[in-house]
This record gives C-alpha cells, sequence and structure tokens, in this order.
C-alpha cells in the first residue's frame, strides 16, 4: 500500500520534495515552496490565502525518535513561526506539522496546547494525507520510483510476452459449456451437483438464483458448492445483487477452492471478487464526485473535510485492493499455466475497466477516461485471442459480445452494432440459448437506443424461455 510506503520514508529530501508535489498541485501558484537548502527559518511551504506556514519534518532514523523528540522539534518550529509573523514577514493564522508517520494521543494534545500559546491553529499531515492526495492525483507518483500504486494495466505488457510463449506450444483445445467454468467431479457426479450444472446451463431467474442458494447451504458436495457459488456469479444483475454479498459468495469460493485443491478456479473467484470491488469503488466514488458538485452549487458543504479524507481513503484502498485482486488472479493463471482461465481474468478485467470509464466519463474526467477504454479494449481483445487459439467457440462468442457492449459507450454505436449482430449469429451456431438472448437484447439496445430506467424500478422482461 502506498500509505504504508510514504510512512517508512527516511529521507528528508524526498519527502520534503513529494509535499512540495503535492502541496503544489493542491493549492497551485497559492503555495509558495521555500528553498530548503538554505535558512528556512522555520518555513517549510506557505499558502496565502489560507495564511498557513508547513514545518516538513522525515526524521532519518524515526525508530530512535520519541515523544519528547517530536515535541522538542514541533515547540522549537512553532516559535520560529511566531518569530516570522512578529516580524511581519509572513501572515500567519495556522501552523501544519507534515511528518510521514502518525504521532501519539500525547504529542497531538502538546502540540495543540503549544499552538494556542503563540495563537496558531494546528493540525498534523501523515502519510494517509499524502496517499490520500497521489490516489487522486496519480501522475504525481511518476516522479517518485520508490512509490507505487498498483495498476493492472501494467500486466497487460507481461501477458502478452506470456500468450505468445504458449503460441508456440501444442496446446490441446479447452472449452467450457455454455462459456463458463464447470469444476468436474472426481467421479460421478452428486445429484446436487448435476442438479446445479442444469440451473447453470439453463436462463436466469430469481427462482434459479434461489435454487442455487439452497443447495449450496445445504449440499454436503464440495464440488456442487464451487459450481452453485459460480452459478451465482455467473447470474449476478447488479440492479438486485448486493455488491457486497456477491464479495462474500467469492471469499467463500476462494476459501473451498483451497480447501479442496482446486487452485485453478480460484483464479476465477480472485477475479469476479476484484470485479465487485472495482464496481463498489466506482459508485462510491461518483456519489462523493456528485456530493462534491452539490456542495459548489448550494453553497454548503455537504461532507465536512474530515469525512471527505476518510471517504477518499476508502475509496484509495478499494482502488488499490481490486488492483492487487486481478493482479493475483492473472499471477495465479500464469503460475499454473492455464490460458483458459486467463482469457476469463482478462473478460472481468476489461469490463470492470468499461464501468470505471462510463463514470469518468460522466463526471467529466477524459484523461482517466481514456486510460480505462484502452484497458478495456486490449483486454477483451487478448482474451478472445486466446480463446481462438484454444479453438473455444463459446469463448470467443462470450468475448465478441462483451467487447460489443462496450464499444457502444465508447462512441463506436456501429462497430458495436455490427459485433452484436455477429455475436447472435455465432450463438445460434452453438445453440447456446443464454448467449443468444443477451445478443439479441444487445444489438436491440444499440439500435433502438432504449435503455431501462433501473433506478426507478423499470426492468427487461424475463429471458425467453420458449425453445
Amino acid at each position: 500500500m502506498i500509505e504504508d510506503q510514504i510512512a517508512i520514508m527516511t529521507n528528508p529530501q524526498e519527502f520534503t520534495r513529494l509535499c512540495n508535489s503535492i502541496f503544489t498541485c493542491i493549492y497551485g501558484d497559492d503555495f509558495q515552496v521555500i528553498d530548503g537548502t538554505q535558512s528556512d527559518e522555520g518555513n517549510d511551504g506557505y499558502v496565502r490565502s489560507g495564511k498557513r506556514i508547513f514545518a516538513i519534518y522525515c526524521p532519518i532514523k524515526p525508530e530512535k525518535k520519541t515523544d519528547s523528540d517530536y515535541v522538542e522539534k514541533i515547540k522549537g518550529d512553532i516559535q520560529k513561526a511566531a518569530v516570522l509573523r512578529d516580524a511581519q514577514k509572513f501572515i500567519i493564522e495556522r501552523w501544519t506539522f507534515v511528518t510521514p508517520r502518525k504521532l501519539s494521543n500525547d504529542v497531538i494534545a502538546k502540540m495543540d496546547k503549544l499552538g494556542a500559546g503563540f495563537g496558531f491553529i494546528v493540525n498534523q499531515l501523515e502519510a494517509t494525507y499524502l496517499s490520500n492526495e497521489l490516489y487522486k492525483n496519480p501522475h504525481l507518483v511518476e516522479a517518485f520510483p520508490q512509490l507505487h500504486i498498483p495498476r493492472i494495466e501494467e500486466k497487460l505488457d507481461g501477458i502478452m510476452n506470456y500468450i505468445k510463449q504458449k503460441q508456440t506450444e501444442d496446446i490441446p483445445p479447452q472449452g467450457y459449456p455454455s462459456a463458463k467454468p464447470v469444476v468436474k467431479s472426481k467421479g460421478e457426479d452428486t445429484r446436487d451437483n448435476k442438479r446445479v450444472i442444469e440451473l447453470r446451463h439453463g436462463l436466469p431467474s430469481e427462482a434459479v438464483k434461489k435454487e442455487l442458494k439452497t443447495i449450496y447451504y445445504g449440499t454436503a458436495d464440495a464440488i456442487a458448492q464451487l459450481n452453485a457459488l459460480m452459478g451465482l456469479l455467473d447470474f449476478y444483475d447488479p440492479t438486485v445483487d448486493s455488491s457486497a454479498d456477491m464479495i462474500e459468495l467469492c471469499d467463500a469460493g476462494i476459501g473451498l477452492t483451497e480447501a479442496i485443491g482446486t487452485e485453478r478456479f480460484k483464479a476465477h473467484f480472485l477475479a469476479w471478487k476484484a470485479y465487485l470491488l472495482s464496481f463498489t469503488y466506482i459508485m462510491e466514488d461518483t456519489v462523493v464526485y456528485f456530493s462534491i458538485m452539490a456542495s459548489a452549487l448550494l453553497g454548503l458543504p455537504i461532507v465536512t473535510d474530515e469525512g471527505q479524507q476518510a471517504t477518499v481513503s476508502r475509496l484509495r484502498h478499494l482502488y488499490e485492493e481490486y488492483n492487487a485482486t486481478f493482479t493475483a488472479a492473472i499471477d495465479l493463471t500464469v503460475k499454473i499455466n492455464d490460458p483458459l482461465m486467463l482469457a476469463g481474468v482478462l473478460l472481468l478485467i476489461g469490463n470492470s475497466a468499461g464501468q470505471r470509464y462510463l463514470a469518468y466519463h460522466n463526471m467529466g474526467f477524459p484523461d482517466r477516461a481514456e486510460r480505462e477504454k484502452v484497458l478495456c479494449k486490449r483486454s477483451l481483445l487478448v482474451s478472445k485471442n486466446i480463446y481462438s487459439s484454444l479453438n473455444d467457440k463459446e469463448g470467443v462468442v462470450n468475448a465478441v459480445f462483451n467487447l460489443a457492449n462496450q464499444l457502444r459507450f465508447f462512441d463506436e454505436k456501429d462497430e458495436a452494432l455490427a459485433l452484436a449482430k455477429q455475436s447472435i449469429e455465432s450463438a445460434k451456431q452453438i445453440n447456446n440459448k443464454l448467449l443468444i438472448e443477451k445478443a439479441i437484447r444487445l444489438e436491440e439496445t444499440i439500435r433502438t437506443g432504449i435503455i431501462p430506467d433501473y433506478i426507478h424500478g423499470e426492468r427487461r422482461p424475463p429471458y425467453d424461455k420458449s425453445g
């Protein structure tokens, strides 16, 4: 985590450079950088409009610093700030102490008392605040190679090299019925597992999902449990199902795969968990954005600064977690030499990137939206190519359908419509009823532009179960 990486910084020059980069990004020309190579008189940076002075302190050996050492440093720098104020060199009302690590309650209390004695409003900033600002401005990280925010797109070049290597090997054709991974029993399938597989090969409905849950809770067959969990993921509907509940199902699936030694399916549950974490992240990020916009329009703070920092911190953790979980899924498929499972992981990566593109596009962040668009296309195309190299016809059709579904949001409607029509014909050739239904609906949506108002309760009609 980038917060942890900042917290262990011990190079004062690098820490000061990091702080200056962040404060300049936040305050722009309002922030005055101070030349640290000369005597700064206790001033490590100044915000004119806020009448705020910064004291930046990064101990070379923080593990040897005691509370009393920090208090002495604070006392000395506050006194220097008071001298600057009294000499009318700067108008100072606020004093901010910036350190890599958090301070103890005792030090904070003494800092407040010392500040009040000199007439200053004081506070401390540390790794949590700084990492939140880096999360909001990821371009800043490029100047600090010792810091790293994990990003899934960094794995794609490595994946391409892996795929090229696999293409030179003699890999027998593989595939899943209905383009869905299914765990096979070592012996004869139990009644429960047969029923789960039957349900997964059919069309989704709330009744089917309830039956899958019932089997999952009641069966003694771990294989049936795994297939039931994957079935619930197959039929996940974000307008109905709680993403938090689905993440719990993913964790249960991960635990089961570890318990019974089906490692390759662990990657499936990891990828789904990452997808759901990404969905949670983008939904919460959208709420925060529009709350900020509403505050600006009303001229009233809907969320306090402390509340906003806490929210940004949660978003940063979600961002890092979904990236790390997708990475774990990719690494596992490569480790066990499983291109087929990798294709499924990339499918989820591409779809999650498409969701983030749409959110960033609507929020007016073109650079972030463009980055997600590139990741979406690359992931889905690589997924399709892997399925094709494995002669997995169901997988290819599914990948093409998902690509069409994303292209319609990228101002590529004609291409999306052509791919949707192609998906319909290809799905009919392999007699995949679910893919046929989904492709028909997608073609209609692209052609007419009509999408149900899910927020106000509109729903598409149930899938046609005839024929």
